[in-house]
Formats: structure tokens, C-alpha cells, sequence
């Protein structure tokens, strides 16, 4: 009985909202106005709580890698950490982002943007060398930032 009860007053601790769909937040059309390669496909990666997408080419290749995942405690702290394990792995300072989200960070290392809203942090990474830049992929991130709170396109 006391296992029982301990279960019943813990589960609630231990769920987590599920973040957008990443496949359901951006629309072909709308990478395919920025990518160098249109993208074809969708590709889950990851579902649930992180949720990420790999929109790809003809030939099955990445053009673009979108994450979302909901954190349920301290979102400044956790991106915080991820920051500094990026930048401790690529040896190289992420440039701190204030104009997205309620905060972010580009990494040229690895041509990634990391940035949060409200509880949830999203990473946005093009696999095309000419979209591998700090203002395309920008256009994407803010795309993905008012579709996280917005309801998903159709």
C-alpha cells in the first residue's frame, strides 16, 4: 500500500508536457525559401520530450535538423549547461543571442542555434554549406519561435 501511494504522489513530479512535433512546426515551403536544397522529405528522429526532425533532399540527405524539448525546471540553467559543454567540446565561445526567444546562442563550431521559450529549447542546424551561416539559419529559429507558441501549419 505505501508503494502504491509513494507512485501516486510521485507521478505527477515526473511528467512532462510533450513539445511541439518537430516535423509539424515548419512547413517544406518555408525551408525550401531560404535551403539551397529543397527538401522532399520528412524524417522523425525523435519523438516525444525531445521531439526532432530531419528535413531532407531527393537524395535522402539532411538539409536542415530541428529539436524542441520541454524542460520542466530552470530552461535558463539547462541551456546554460548546454552551452558550456558545447563550447567546451568545439574549444570555442558561442556568440550570446538576446534578439530570439527569450534568449539563445550561435555556435559557429558547429553552425548550431540553441535558443529558449518559455520552458522549451530548440536547436536549429542546416547540413547545406551555404546555409551553414548566423542569418539563415536565424530565419528558420524565428520561425520555429512563433510556431511554439502558435498552433503548428497544416
Amino acid at each position: 500500500m505505501k508503494l502504491f501511494l509513494s507512485c501516486l504522489l510521485a507521478a505527477p513530479l515526473c511528467v512532462l508536457a510533450t513539445p511541439p512535433d518537430a516535423c509539424k512546426i515548419l512547413t517544406v515551403d518555408e525551408i525550401n525559401a531560404i535551403a539551397e536544397r529543397p527538401v522532399e522529405r520528412l524524417q522523425p528522429q525523435k519523438t516525444g520530450n525531445p521531439s526532432q526532425c530531419g528535413y531532407l533532399d531527393s537524395r535522402r540527405a539532411a538539409v536542415l535538423v530541428v529539436s524542441v524539448r520541454e524542460v520542466q525546471y530552470a530552461v535558463r540553467d539547462e541551456m546554460h549547461y548546454e552551452r558550456e559543454n558545447l563550447e567546451k567540446i568545439y574549444k570555442m565561445k558561442a556568440k550570446q543571442l538576446d534578439t530570439i526567444g527569450d534568449g539563445g546562442f550561435w555556435l559557429a563550431a558547429n553552425k548550431q542555434m540553441v535558443f529558449r521559450k518559455g520552458k522549451m529549447i530548440a536547436s536549429v542546424t542546416f547540413a547545406t554549406p551555404k546555409n551553414q551561416n548566423e542569418i539563415d539559419t536565424g530565419q528558420i529559429a524565428r520561425l520555429v519561435e512563433t510556431r511554439m507558441v502558435e498552433t503548428p501549419p497544416k
